[in-house]
């Protein structure tokens, strides 16, 4: 446990500095603190979440993002979840990203790594201008190696989004993840292709705190699979 939280404060020192590198232009850094004060019905879920996105030289770039537990229902915050990606664009041109993704879970012999492509459909040529009407951001990821202390013969499919909405308020956002497994050798119960979906609703309040709204399903956690957060969110840029 240690290991994985001193890992996570290690990626936070090393990715500020490299947000002031200068390669044609300054890469950016964002991350956003998200605080959910309010859960239901499964009261001990994440009610914490930090996201890290860093654009790098070289045309790489990174995504993280941490969860806890524990910070607003108890006076034991633990360490839940982490998400590690770096990703290389290929070619400037060409919408396709090698991805290396860790997948860092609280316990022993949980942890997984995975290896695979991602395309970035927005900037697909004949998708672009749609996409752009829509105001949507649409990444389809396919992470098709895994190194796992389990069943590595799985794969999985990873839908990530991001949509606005300047027609009606330049406040607002719609953003989420769906992560879809296969060949999976899952326990009785769990669904032979399960998901685990986040989908938040957000609102500008003043400059870049946001109220946020989030419906979230695990199908991999039995008897409880939904749940529902409110929370706050702050955003810094760099």
């Amino acid at each position: 446990m240690t290991g994985k939280l001193v890992c996570l404060l290690v990626t936070v020192i090393l990715f500020v500095p490299l947000s002031h590198a200068d390669e044609s232009g300054p890469p950016k850094l964002s991350i956003d603190a998200n605080l959910y004060p309010y859960l239901d019905p499964i009261k001990n879920d994440t009610d914490f979440t930090f996201l890290i996105n860093a654009r790098l030289p070289s045309r790489f770039s990174y995504f993280s993002f941490q969860n806890f537990k524990g910070l607003t229902s108890s006076d034991d915050t633990k360490f839940d979840r982490s998400e590690q990606n770096l990703r290389w664009t290929i070619w400037q041109d060409l919408p396709v990203d090698l991805n290396a993704q860790g997948i860092l879970v609280d316990g022993d012999g949980n942890d997984i790594f995975q290896l695979g492509v991602g395309f970035r459909l927005h900037d697909v040529e004949f998708l672009r201008e749609y996409l752009a009407r829509l105001n949507l951001i649409y990444r389809l990821s396919f992470h098709v190696k895994r190194f796992s202390s389990g069943d590595d013969s799985a794969w999985q499919m990873e839908h990530v989004f991001r949509m606005t909405f300047p027609g009606l308020s330049d406040r607002l956002y719609l953003s989420g993840f769906l992560d879809q497994t296969f060949d999976l050798d899952v326990r009785n119960g769990v669904p032979s292709k399960p998901i685990v979906t986040e989908i938040q609703f957000g609102t500008r309040v003043y400059k870049d705190l946001y109220a946020v709204a989030e419906y979230r399903r695990n199908d991999f956690r039995l008897g409880a699979e939904e749940n529902f957060a409110l929370g706050v969110e702050y955003k810094f840029r760099w």
